[in-house]
């Protein structure tokens, strides 16, 4: 891991990594208050567990790598394959059928953006020089 950067991890939570990924989708890149807001009111189970884990790996980043808060984004969000437990379910006739309950590793990683304050001046400044047709 880099020095701008902080992980926190959630192992063998029971639900399978299609599930989370649906929920994962939606904070990848985004920064951690938008991030929180979404899992806040998410209808999903899993996303409170998910939410647990994004708070988790902020205070990691703000007491342990003294990040500040208000620039941190979730830089990626990895979903593994846990154990699986196999089950069996009677059906009619005498036959039985596979019950599979899926469980899941999940790794958050939180980046802290630097200010692109003059990037983005330069930038402006560029384009109002290509309007006025001026060259630099």
């Amino acid at each position: 891991m880099t020095k701008n950067t902080s992980v926190a991890y959630l192992k063998s939570i029971k639900s399978s990594p299609l599930k989370i990924c649906r929920v994962s989708r939606s904070i990848r890149g985004q920064n951690i208050t938008n991030a929180i807001k979404l899992l806040t009111f998410s209808k999903l189970k899993v996303s409170s567990a998910i939410l647990q884990l994004v708070k988790s790996a902020a205070a990691n980043a703000e007491n342990n790598h003294n990040m500040d808060i208000d620039r941190l984004i979730i830089k990626e969000v990895n979903i593994g394959k846990s154990m699986v437990m196999k089950r069996f379910h009677t059906r009619g006739r005498g036959r039985s059928s596979r019950i599979l309950k899926t469980y899941s590793n999940i790794r958050v990683v939180l980046s802290e953006v630097e200010d692109n304050i003059d990037k983005k001046n330069t930038n402006d400044n560029k384009i109002k020089e290509k309007k006025n047709g001026s060259k630099s």
